[in-house]
């Protein structure tokens, strides 16, 4: 397939999915809500895992949390090295989301909420948490593309970085575990002891 034809495609199925001109306003502001916040809502999900569960689930955290970070600076590079505009730039669909004008690909919103997802997911400890991750990060992806801030291709690049975070943090988390890790989780067990927070809040050696 061409470079054309997959612009072409990709044009063509923003087209699809962004709110039309008889688009209801229930659904526009649905999508803003899931746009606006749901990263907020995976963080605090997050935090609150952090605090009340096992250790095995703060390892599988911090998997999580590389594989985002990891995932975030490779969607930078390639933001640096190839910029496609937005669809608004191109004076495509309607555009009902504030947003700069700045490269699309890919979605750096989709790509933190799925390189949290597809860790979580494979660690059977937090699977559930994963797969509610991964359905925030497609419902994410529509919204972006129904307020015409992305492309389809956009999210698609996010998955693409996502998985290829993910398999990297998996291969060097083998070498983590058994010597950082243990070490991060004291330091955050000291800090709560030195800032005398209660331990039924926050437990302490999970």
């Amino acid at each position: 397939m061409s470079l054309s034809a997959v612009e072409l495609w990709n044009q063509t199925g923003f087209l699809a999915l962004n709110a039309g001109a008889q688009a209801p306003a229930f659904l526009i502001m649905a999508a803003r809500l899931i746009a606006g916040w749901s990263v907020l809502l995976v963080m605090v999900l997050l935090i609150a895992t952090w605090v009340r569960r096992t250790r095995d689930t703060r390892f599988a955290l911090l998997d999580a949390t590389g594989a985002a970070l990891l995932g975030l600076g490779i969607a930078q590079v390639i933001t640096r090295l190839w910029y496609h505009p937005r669809p608004f730039e191109m004076g495509l669909g309607r555009q009902l989301l504030d947003h700069a004008a700045e490269a699309s690909f890919p979605s750096d919103h989709a790509t933190l909420l799925f390189s949290l997802a597809l860790p979580l997911i494979c660690q059977r400890c937090t699977r559930r948490l994963g797969i509610a991750f991964l359905i925030m990060g497609f419902a994410v992806a529509w919204s972006r593309i129904y307020l015409g801030v992305h492309f389809p291709l956009d999210m698609i690049g996010a998955m693409v970085v996502a998985g290829l975070a993910t398999h990297l943090i998996r291969m060097i988390a083998q070498h983590l575990r058994p010597l950082f890790y243990p070490r991060l989780i004291s330091i955050y067990e000291h800090v709560l002891r030195h800032l005398r927070l209660p331990a039924a809040v926050f437990p302490r050696n999970l």
